[in-house]
């Protein structure tokens, strides 16, 4: 498992430090162009390539697929994207110049994400670990070294986004190899294709929900207040997304096997005690980052932006914050209630109605407050859209969120408080990050004080192990 986890975690930090360098590489415009390409990209992957990789996962071991899941599948990706390129070159016949570019762009990352999607997913289930940890984190190495070594030479946002799609398809290309030399490629049946598009299409939208909001969000921002705007928007929902949502969806992940697993051999009783357990180490990874960047906001917005590019930043920062934890507490938790009721078309529907409120909310929120208004529009959408979830997931699965332990965090978050704000008022680096890191101490032993579950659950871990090998028995 740790050669599973440890590398989605690694590449958090990567994708921050490469949000640090192309700010300062490409600037507001440029940025805000980069980023809405990749996020073309990334929904273009979520419709052609995303349902067949959730299909290896769901089928590679199911019986009735004989072993044929990865072949079938790496032959279903060979047809889309040649589709994919003939469809983008038509395109060009009838879209305006720009677009077209856009466009064109986004393909080219859709392909190569796609590339690497399917490939680290199938060294997943090879059980490759050091081959995925491997492919996992050079992606980000050898996209960012190109994209960068492409913009001082003179390229613009385009050229960012060939050497991040570079980094992708070669990383992605080693391990279809892998995958192509174990089990071959073949045409799928008809009824193959049937099976992996209506389990894994619904799961594919609802999973890319946040990537559809956020396109939402920099699309009308883009034609309201400019591009300038997007890239200072952009740049604190990427922070926000990979500090808060990534690590409370990959812990989702990890949890996932475990919830189900004791919903069939031991009944739902069994699986809201994991659930129980789950949210209370939720709660403890997710409200140290959630404190950190409410209360101190201006010391990452200037340690990883210019200073012209964080004042304009950080206000966006806070908001997004909170924004991110609420949808992360939708799509980490909520999201059990319909995946244990194997409802997940309801969740589909509800996902799409709720999209689309916030392109509503989103347009007025801009046109009323200017570019702030997508960060409030944003806070908004995130807040309705977890209530919908919560009332239609009572219905089906009643799934409680358990409040005496979200007090608990918030008992943490609120000791953390004055540590957070002083941090904020302070000059020195060294001087904010020993305060931070004495706010987030006070802040575990509060969360230790008031009984939060996963910090007694932590501590009682860390003294066996210091007991086991530190203090041999008196035998």
């Amino acid at each position: 498992m740790t050669w599973f986890f440890v590398p989605r975690v690694l590449s958090a930090v990567f994708a921050i430090a490469i949000l640090m360098v192309m700010t300062k590489v490409l600037g507001p415009a440029e940025f805000g162009r980069y980023n809405l390409t990749l996020l073309v990209g990334t929904i273009l992957f979520s419709f052609s390539f995303l349902w067949l990789v959730i299909a290896i996962a769901r089928f590679h071991h199911a019986k009735e697929f004989e072993g044929r899941t990865i072949a079938t599948v790496m032959g279903a990706s060979v047809a889309l994207a040649f589709f994919l390129l003939v469809l983008s070159s038509l395109l060009t016949l009838v879209l305006p110049g720009e677009w077209v570019e856009n466009l064109k762009f986004a393909a080219i990352f859709c392909i190569s994400h796609g590339m690497h999607e399917l490939g680290a997913a199938c060294l997943r289930q090879y059980h490759e670990g050091p081959k995925y940890a491997a492919v996992t984190l050079l992606r980000h190495a050898i996209g960012v070294a190109l994209a960068v070594g492409f913009i001082l030479n003179g390229g613009g946002y385009e050229s960012a986004v060939i050497g991040m799609s570079i980094g992708a398809a070669v990383t992605g290309g080693y391990a279809l190899l892998i995958a192509f030399r174990r089990s071959g490629i073949v045409v799928p049946k008809l009824a193959e294709l049937k099976t992996y598009l209506s389990f894994g299409f619904p799961l594919a939208i609802v999973s890319s929900s946040a990537t559809f909001f956020a396109m939402f969000s920099q699309s009308i921002l883009a034609i309201l207040a400019g591009m300038e705007s997007v890239g200072y928007f952009a740049a604190a929902q990427s922070l926000a997304a990979r500090t808060l949502r990534l690590p409370m969806g990959t812990l989702s992940r990890v949890v996932g096997p475990s919830v189900f697993e004791a919903q069939e051999v031991q009944g739902k009783a069994s699986s809201d005690a994991v659930l129980y357990r789950y949210f209370s180490f939720l709660m403890l990874i997710s409200m140290p980052i959630l404190a950190v960047l409410i209360f101190s906001a201006d010391v990452f917005a200037n340690l990883l932006f210019e200073p012209s590019f964080a004042d304009q930043t950080a206000g966006y920062i806070r908001i997004l914050t909170i924004s991110s934890f609420v949808f992360g507490l939708q799509g980490a938790y909520l999201s059990f209630a319909f995946t244990r009721s194997k409802k997940t078309v309801l969740q589909l529907i509800i996902s799409v109605t709720t999209l689309l409120g916030h392109a509503a909310i989103s347009y007025l929120f801009i046109y009323w407050l200017g570019a702030k208004g997508a960060a409030y529009a944003f806070l908004v959408s995130a807040i309705l859209s977890f209530l919908v979830y919560f009332q239609y997931g009572r219905r089906i699965d009643r799934i409680s969120i358990p409040l005496a332990e979200f007090g608990k965090a918030l008992a943490g978050l609120v000791a953390f408080a004055p540590l957070g704000l002083w941090a904020n008022a302070s000059t020195g680096l060294m001087q904010q990050f020993a305060i931070l890191a004495l706010g987030l101490t006070i802040m575990f032993v509060a969360l230790l004080c008031v009984g939060q579950t996963a910090a007694l659950a932590v501590v009682r871990k860390l003294k066996r192990r210091l007991l086991i090998g530190g203090f041999p028995s008196s035998e």
